[in-house]
């Protein structure tokens, strides 16, 4: 799937002034920086400049303990365009879901983003409380346990007139519109799930639902938590399929630690620890990746040998990755490397 505007760093070349600019910046900030400096290279050779549907830059997001502060996420930086996806991967821990949230604006209570900046289709996210508003509208979301949620107190006609309504469609035409989404999704007898509660219906189904559920909405950012947890082989490649399929024009913001669901994607974001490691296009990250932590993740597929990937143990100030690589240098145990000039390569990584 191509876009307007692709944050990719392994195929667009970059200006000379960006290059020098890039290799004087250290770590995360060079990868925010080279970012941004692609979006505005590849618009500007198309002759046009779209505005990404999520710009997100430079987030840092901090967990308050008694009176100390704890950093979860330290300074990511992504986008997202119009029928783009991209997938957040990483072991659990590594900050995903936090982002996501982050988005949404529902972090838990003693979280909270303490600086960098989210627009949404070119305007600054408002605050959480009016944040709230927008979801299930232009921004929807599908959990990775669609029994979680559901209402379990309601039939899923009920949930989904209520979505419905939002999108000034009349009473009478409701019914009608609710059995051609839950048809959309695979089911059948749409008439019969209508009557159903959540705990009638099977992991898949519920899951199914919950898709149904965001059609019912003029979504311009999906986000997906986990959308194939639970699921087997089979049922898995259905989800993705109704994912990319019905919601061609939509962003997507995929949160995985399965790389079968990555490599659908159109880009792949790495995180460890809280910190973005690798960036770039999913079937070039899979195939050549360059950071020693993407090659663990590789290696633990059954395809590849099922290598254990080291415990996670994290600390700030240095790369997250540094006590479990195989690669590291002694400066990778005070600081993060500075990159070359692209979003994927750090020097110390490829030396």
């Amino acid at each position: 799937m191509q876009s307007a505007i692709v944050c990719s760093s392994v195929q667009t070349p970059i200006s000379a002034r960006t290059q020098r600019k890039g290799a004087a910046l250290l770590g995360e900030e060079s990868a925010a920086s080279l970012c941004r400096a692609e979006m505005q290279s590849n618009a500007a050779s198309e002759g046009h400049l779209e505005t990404p549907i999520l710009q997100y830059d430079s987030g840092v997001i901090a967990a308050k303990l008694d009176r100390t502060e704890k950093e979860l996420v330290h300074k990511v930086s992504f986008h997202i365009s119009c029928g783009e996806s991209l997938t957040l991967i990483g072991e659990t821990g590594s900050g995903k879901t936090l982002i996501a949230q982050s988005v949404m604006g529902v972090l838990p209570g003693n979280v909270k983003l303490v600086s960098g900046e989210i627009a949404f289709c070119g305007n600054t996210l408002p605050k959480e409380k009016n944040l709230r508003s927008m979801l299930g509208r232009e921004i929807v979301y599908i959990p990775q346990n669609g029994h979680e949620f559901l209402d379990p107190s309601r039939s899923i006609r009920r949930q989904m007139f209520d979505s419905i309504a939002k999108l000034g469609i009349a009473a009478p035409q409701r019914e009608a519109f609710a059995r051609e989404k839950l048809a959309q999704v695979g089911f059948t007898q749409p008439e019969a799930i209508l009557e159903q509660y959540a705990f009638q219906l099977s992991g898949g189904m519920a899951q199914r639902v919950t898709i149904a559920l965001a059609l019912c909405s003029r979504a311009r950012l999906l986000i997906a938590d986990e959308p194939t947890n639970g699921l087997d082989q089979d049922s898995k490649q259905q989800m993705l399929s109704l994912l990319n399929g019905l919601f061609p024009d939509a962003a997507k913001l995929i949160i995985t630690h399965d790389i079968s669901v990555a490599a659908t994607c159109d880009r792949i974001l790495v995180l460890c620890g809280g910190r973005m490691l690798e960036t770039g296009i999913s079937s070039e990250v899979l195939t050549a990746p360059y950071h020693p932590y993407t090659k663990a993740l590789l290696g633990a597929l059954v395809e590849n040998g099922m290598r254990e990937t080291p415990a996670l143990r994290t600390e700030t100030g240095f790369c997250p990755f540094y006590r479990r690589c195989p690669s590291a240098r002694e400066r990778c145990r005070t600081e993060m490397p500075p990159r070359k000039n692209n979003s994927r390569e750090w020097w110390c990584c490829a030396e």
